[in-house]
């Protein structure tokens, strides 16, 4: 029975590194919406400009199937500045979370789990989510900022096929997933939506 045991486990963890390894195509929304994203944020000279970026589609709101979906942004460097995080409704603009994340000490990719702040996204409510450096806290005006629309939707496919998430557009879905398993297919499918990398 162990041996049995061992096997399927063996079996199933195999299953999940082919299905996250396997080609992806993320296909746009039918329904998708202009963004409203408010692009990445870049400050400094060109010599030590940090820049953030949310990891999001740049011609559609990118869509969820979850309440609390993981958030991607990536920065361009490690900075000593404070990082806020925020989200808001973006019809009423009432904030749902406001909160101090820790500092960025290594560059490149950076998230951010809804699920730590107890905040629920309602399916077929945009809500806007926005990350700032804040460079001066005495001149808020100096900020780096970006800021992003998400909108969740519901949806019958599995969570854990994210081939099939990407044909139906749930883009957080699908990063979450392919991140998650430490995909090779991660950087393939940010260029798929016209996404580079800060450097």
């Amino acid at each position: 029975m162990q041996k049995i045991t061992l096997l399927l486990s063996s079996f199933l963890l195999s299953t999940s590194v082919a299905m996250a390894d396997a080609p992806i195509l993320f296909k746009p929304p039918a329904s998708g919406a202009p963004t409203t994203q408010r692009g990445g944020g870049t400050r400094g000279s060109s010599a030590n400009a940090v820049s953030i970026q949310a990891l999001v589609p740049k011609e559609h709101i990118a869509l969820t199937t979850q309440e609390a979906p993981t958030l991607y942004w990536s920065i361009s460097q490690a900075a000593p500045y404070s990082v806020e995080f925020s989200l808001t409704v973006e019809n009423t603009g009432e904030t749902l979370v406001e909160e101090t994340l820790p500092l960025v000490t290594q560059p490149g990719i950076q998230s951010v789990k809804l699920v730590a702040f107890n905040a629920k996204l309602q399916e077929g409510i945009t809500y806007l989510w926005s990350i700032a450096l804040v460079v001066d806290p005495s001149d808020r005006s100096k900020d780096i900022l970006m800021s992003t629309p998400i909108r969740r939707e519901h949806t019958t496919i599995d969570i854990n096929d994210p081939a099939q998430l990407a044909q139906a557009g749930f883009w957080y879905d699908t990063l979450q997933y392919v991140s998650e398993k430490k995909s090779s297919q991660v950087p393939a499918l940010l260029t798929q939506v016209g996404i580079t990398l800060d450097k």
